[in-house]
């Protein structure tokens, strides 16, 4: 049943107000479930779309500002890691309101791996930005020192 036929019929039903709660908790849910799946695929599609920006950005730099100075790569790839962590971040909390409309053991399961695979590679990339970060300035530093 459609969640736009159970309204339909908690509103026609003449029937005991029990039976209304038990079909308005069912029109809930079905509700919530619908919005939960709808902001799921949101999250997701901003996940992809922060990627797909990120990588025409970071192409253009790469083609058209690309030389041989260590900075500006280092930059440019930066940049980049901090985008991707951004992005993994927005596809964990897609799949936590995926799985808390339906917390099955198996979709609990599923959510643990995946929360783990992905905090895995979060926790390495945030390593790899701060290292770069940390060269970044570094090399800034030498180039800046070079120049006075």
């Amino acid at each position: 049943m459609s969640v736009y036929a159970a309204w339909i019929a908690i509103v026609l039903d003449s029937a005991s107000g029990v039976e209304h709660t038990s079909k308005f908790t069912l029109l809930a849910e079905g509700l919530l479930q619908e919005f939960a799946m709808f902001l799921k695929v949101f999250l997701e599609g901003i996940a992809v779309l922060t990627v797909a920006i990120a990588l025409i950005l970071t192409l253009r730099k790469i083609f058209h500002l690309w030389r041989r100075d260590r900075v500006l790569q280092e930059t440019i790839r930066l940049e980049l890691g901090v985008v991707l962590a951004l992005a993994l971040e927005f596809l964990l909390a897609a799949d936590i309101v995926g799985t808390a409309i339906s917390p099955s053991w198996d979709a609990v399961a599923k959510l643990a791996a995946i929360t783990g695979i992905r905090t895995f590679l979060n926790f390495f990339l945030q390593r790899e930005v701060r290292e770069l970060r940390e060269t970044a300035h570094s090399l800034e530093g030498k180039v800046s020192k070079e120049l006075k």
